[in-house]
């Protein structure tokens, strides 16, 4: 048995005071000297060393804020150069548009209606009349007075001042009467309008047959335009006009009658009435004096029309033949009359002797028309004397 006590726990070096010792653990024995039981004080708690608390890691890891940390700066980065590019896109706008004169925006308006029009569906144009219409001519004071007037044989006749827009000569101006080749004029300035002078015109049996005064064309064979402008207005000739006619109506004779119909209300003619392309039909195809004196003075205006009715002798090429044909021209007063620019003569059984012709001097024109008479060379002169004396150049 050991009852020593135990020694005492040095002082520490420590500036702060040692625990206080508990008394060691007592043995009880009976009285014979046998242990009985050993009691125990309470010992002091053992010292604990100071616990020191562990830094808890993150979960996140250096790695993965170096990665957060770049694709942070690239974001930012990529964001403030959108940003920038917008910015300088829109500066550009408003500054072009600043730059941009008035006059170019509306040159893009104009694009944009141009286009917007050239997608709405289109009309067909109407061709715009190659002679200006004029008003219908006065009568100048004295112009119906018998005793103003030639003696003709005429039924019908009148005189135009062109200049003055003036009748200074009528006697039965507006009587409608038959008007034979007079009807070519009408004819060869629908031809003049449409041009093209060299394009060539089949000829069909309709208009080969057309008897008399016929050109000899042969069916099925082509004719330049203008060859057969200058066989019906020198010449006269019936195939070569009636084969315009079917040439400008689209063969269709009803339709160029039509054509004819509506250009004579163009130019003022409010008295005639158009059935015939050469003028061999007497009875539906009529027209006045006066407004054949319209006709031609009107007619004359187109530059390819005065030509042909002026002229007197031409030569074109036959291709029928390989040779050359010559046209003379039926209207006299080109070679009688001094002055006389044009014209056109004409004569049916019904209709009798026709002449219309225009003659300028000094600048002054004036156009005559007699329908209905049997001495056309005679009445032509006196009444064209008579109209220059009252309306003197």
């Amino acid at each position: 048995m050991d009852d020593e006590q135990p020694p005492r726990p040095r002082r520490p070096r420590s500036s702060r005071p040692a625990p206080r010792a508990q008394p060691a653990p007592r043995r009880r024995y009976d009285d014979d000297g046998n242990f009985e039981f050993e009691f125990e004080f309470d010992a002091p708690p053992r010292p604990r060393p100071r616990s020191r608390k562990r830094k808890q890691q993150s979960a996140i890891r250096p790695l993965h804020v170096l990665l957060l940390a770049v694709l942070v700066i690239g974001l930012i980065a990529f964001t403030t150069k959108l940003l920038a590019a917008d910015g300088d896109s829109s500066a550009a706008n408003a500054s072009a548009s600043a730059q941009t004169p008035a006059g170019d925006a509306t040159e893009k308006a104009s694009t944009a209606a141009q286009a917007a029009a050239d997608k709405a569906p289109k009309a067909t144009p109407i061709a715009a009349p190659l002679v200006q219409a004029r008003p219908a001519p006065g009568y100048q004071s004295g112009a119906k007075a018998m005793a103003n007037q030639p003696g003709l044989a005429a039924a019908s006749y009148v005189a135009l001042d062109v200049d003055r827009n003036e009748i200074i000569l009528a006697y039965g101006d507006k009587d409608q009467r038959p008007i034979a080749s007079l009807t070519k004029v009408m004819t060869g300035l629908l031809t003049a309008e449409a041009g093209n002078m060299w394009r060539p015109v089949t000829v069909s049996a309709t208009a080969a047959q057309v008897e008399p005064n016929k050109d000899g064309l042969i069916i099925g064979n082509r004719y330049p335009r203008g060859v057969l402008l200058y066989s019906a207005m020198l010449g006269s000739n019936n195939d070569a006009a009636a084969a315009l006619g079917e040439d400008l109506g689209g063969g269709n004779y009803a339709r160029y009658y039509k054509m004819m119909n509506r250009r004579a209300k163009q130019l003022g003619l409010t008295d005639t009435q158009y059935a015939s392309s050469s003028g061999l039909n007497d009875a539906t195809n009529w027209s006045t004096a006066r407004d054949q004196a319209i006709m031609l003075a009107r007619a004359l205006e187109n530059p390819t029309f005065a030509k042909a009715s002026g002229t007197w002798r031409h030569t074109v090429r036959w291709n029928d033949t390989g040779g050359k044909r010559t046209y003379e021209n039926h209207n006299d007063m080109l070679q009688t009359y001094r002055g006389t620019i044009g014209g056109k003569t004409g004569f049916t059984t019904l209709a009798g002797g026709c002449l219309a012709v225009a003659v300028r001097r000094g600048g002054h024109t004036i156009v005559g028309v007699i329908l209905n008479t049997n001495d056309i060379w005679g009445d032509m002169p006196k009444l064209m004397d008579a109209a220059f004396k009252r309306s003197p150049a």
